[in-house]
């Protein structure tokens, strides 16, 4: 089978999370037998090459401004979003590698820097059409449903416009994938994908690397409970309610490390976490960072889609405490349903911290955490996707009165 992907950014750039998703996904199919190529937008013109088994093909970058610059120009982003929505240039582009490497399947991933139109200039040179919901981008200017520290509801008037166009394309998808079911039940309930029937809506978590995690040390009597978060430092990830919570603690008998980049927030953080036992690590290599907390707080006040590192705590054996919203609920309550906060309530994290420092950190049910590692292990993931792939090919073939050709 020839499988394209199409993302806005790949491998080595990374921005989000969806592009090592991607790469991973890629480099898996590759594995399958599969011929498997990239396309994404480029900041900066570069050759076709080839990366681990992948033929990866940059498009050159023609809208006013790269999405790794735009938090540096907020007055220009509307702009930006409307050029890239309508952007004909990067849409022939696309066509013109269709017709080079003649995919059999096109998997579209973020569509943040990418115009809605290559579904139907995919569709119309034959090819099966996947799409996975990795953000709320088909929904939100800013892909998230949050803005000034609360939640897009009702969604405001611009973003309507905006989903209101992408959404005249994406009747040439004919297979979506939500990577929990919480971001695919949020735009069907938005009235999206209604041509779709309930056998071509499909949930696969994201796959995530299998990381070897160095020894975690055995917690001395008497030490203090090491609490961790790490992720953006970002108002939407809630680390300033996780500090609230921290106020009500006990000054003694905990610490809570915090790792992740300053962004626009920190100032406001610093002051929440002032006479706080908290130790700010900045980046740090996720596996080892794990190792040392007795549990790690995910405490997200928007609608997060996934949680990379929930399934990376897992996978060092390390408890997670987190919100009970959305695909950070969907993968905790597959394992501990009772280590799930209301979100968005500091109160309330604030009692289930205190009863971790009485009564130490919760156990990490094994069956759970085995069945959540399975689920996420990326040669799962791509086998889960090959068959969608399958479907959407006998779908298009359907469509077209003719039958499935046999994927090469």
């Amino acid at each position: 089978m020839k499988i394209l992907h199409l993302s806005s950014v790949y491998a080595p750039q990374r921005i989000g999370g969806a592009e090592k998703v991607v790469e991973l996904l890629a480099e898996h199919s590759v594995a399958l037998g599969h011929e498997v190529a990239v396309a994404h937008i480029a900041p900066e013109p570069a050759p076709a090459h080839q990366r681990h088994g992948v033929d990866v093909h940059p498009l050159r970058h023609r809208n006013p401004l790269w999405i790794g610059d735009s938090g540096r120009h907020p007055l220009l982003r509307q702009a930006n979003k409307v050029a890239t929505l309508f952007n004909v240039l990067t849409t022939a582009d696309f066509a013109r590698l269709l017709r080079e490497l003649r995919p059999d399947v096109v998997h579209s991933h973020s569509m943040v820097e990418l115009p809605p139109w290559v579904w139907q200039v995919a569709a119309a040179h034959g090819c099966a059409v996947v799409h996975t919901l990795h953000d709320y981008d088909l929904l939100c200017i800013r892909s998230s449903l949050f803005k000034d520290g609360a939640h897009c509801t009702p969604r405001h008037t611009a973003c309507k416009l905006f989903s209101r166009v992408k959404l005249t394309q994406h009747g040439h998808i004919h297979q979506v994938v939500g990577v929990s079911q919480a971001i695919l039940d949020r735009h069907l309930a938005e009235g999206c994908f209604a041509h779709l029937a309930p056998e071509q809506r499909q949930v696969i978590w994201n796959p995530v690397p299998t990381l070897s995690a160095p020894p975690r040390p055995v917690r001395a009597a008497g030490a203090p409970l090491t609490l961790g978060f790490i992720g953006r430092l970002v108002a939407e990830k809630g680390v300033h309610r996780l500090l609230q919570a921290c106020r009500q603690l006990p000054p003694q008998g905990w610490q809570l490390r915090i790792a992740g980049q300053p962004g626009p927030d920190q100032q406001g953080l610093l002051e929440l976490a002032q006479g706080l036992p908290v130790q700010w690590m900045g980046y740090v290599e996720p596996m080892a960072f794990l190792a040392g907390l007795d549990t790690l707080v995910v405490p997200s006040v928007w609608l997060e889609p996934f949680g990379l590192t929930i399934v990376e705590a897992y996978a060092a054996g390390v408890p997670v405490l987190g919100a009970d919203s959305a695909g950070v609920a969907e993968i905790i309550g597959a394992v501990d349903p009772q280590a799930l906060v209301p979100p968005d309530d500091a109160d309330a994290l604030a009692r289930k911290l205190l009863q971790l420092l009485r009564d130490g950190p919760r156990p990490l049910p094994a069956a759970g955490r085995a069945a959540v590692l399975e689920r996420t292990r990326p040669a799962q993931v791509a086998h889960a996707y090959e068959g969608v792939y399958r479907r959407a090919l006998a779908q298009r073939a359907a469509t077209a009165g003719h039958a499935a050709p046999s994927p090469r």
